[in-house]
């Protein structure tokens, strides 16, 4: 599991480097920004939900599917707007 490389491997990080060498350093921030916020933004949804359906909690898992809704609203109108 953690011996050297497979030559499939080898190539396949070969061209990873490859590709990110070759890619706009804007677009790579902009997709990392991105899918960070969304992850975010579907944990706190999550999340909240949770808590209301589960423990019973409306003030904070209400908060927190709010606040989860709003974060994925505002990623989708920055995946829309952004322009390579």
């Amino acid at each position: 599991m953690f011996g050297p490389l497979s030559p499939e491997d080898e190539e396949a990080d070969r061209d990873l480097r490859t590709g990110l060498r070759s890619g706009a350093p804007e677009t790579l921030r902009a997709f990392v920004l991105l899918a960070v916020s969304v992850q975010v933004g579907l944990f706190a949804l999550a999340l909240g939900v949770m808590l209301v359906a589960f423990r019973g909690q409306r003030t904070l898992g209400g908060a927190l599917a709010v606040a989860g809704l709003l974060v994925l609203g505002l990623s989708a109108l920055a995946y829309r707007k952004y322009r390579p």
